[in-house]
């Protein structure tokens, strides 16, 4: 029985957290959608609904795209900075500054100091300092992060009705 429980947990935690990673589609959502056949290439807009094998979005005024049209969609994630991003371009930029002002200074030679250890000796003191500008720097510059979802979660059918009518139906899988 212990065996079983193992294996299940190696099976199903992975499959878990693939569908926890899925992002929703949800009216009042913000996505961005992509339908070269119809010129729309990654429209920016607020999901009103899916409508039968209609997606319908507002931007300016209301946008109606056929479903089988639409070959992207992604959601907004919110803004996020870049402290990261922003430290690593520091240090380098800082470190090629630094090691330029060493090799300035010690233009004419150095006289208690290697040229070269002085030039070391610049580019990591203002590597250090540059990443931490930069970190901060990249941290105050936010910018929209976008997440795809899988159009295989979109899936159109026939849903028969109580008087015998046949219904297009649109379901979105999460």
């Amino acid at each position: 029985m212990r065996v079983h429980a193992f294996l299940a947990l190696f099976v199903l935690a992975p499959l878990s957290d693939a569908l926890a990673q899925a992002p929703p589609l949800e009216p009042g959502q913000r996505v961005r959608v992509t339908a070269p056949d119809l010129g729309v290439n990654r429209q920016s807009a607020v999901l009103e609904t899916l409508r039968g094998d209609m997606l319908v979005v507002v931007e300016d005024s209301t946008i109606r795209i056929p479903v089988a049209s639409v070959t992207r969609i992604d959601v907004h994630r919110g803004r996020h900075g870049h402290p990261w991003r922003g430290a690593g371009i520091g240090f380098l930029a800082g470190a090629a500054t630094g090691a330029v002002a060493g090799a300035i200074l010690c233009q004419d030679g150095c006289i208690e100091w290697d040229t070269g250890a002085v030039v070391a000796l610049g580019a990591a003191v203002f590597s250090a300092s540059g990443a931490v500008v930069g970190g901060v720097v990249g941290a105050f510059i936010k910018t929209d992060k976008w997440e795809e979802v899988p159009l295989d979660r979109l899936h159109l059918s026939f849903v028969p009705e109580w008087d015998g009518r046949l219904t297009l139906g649109l379901s979105v899988n999460f």
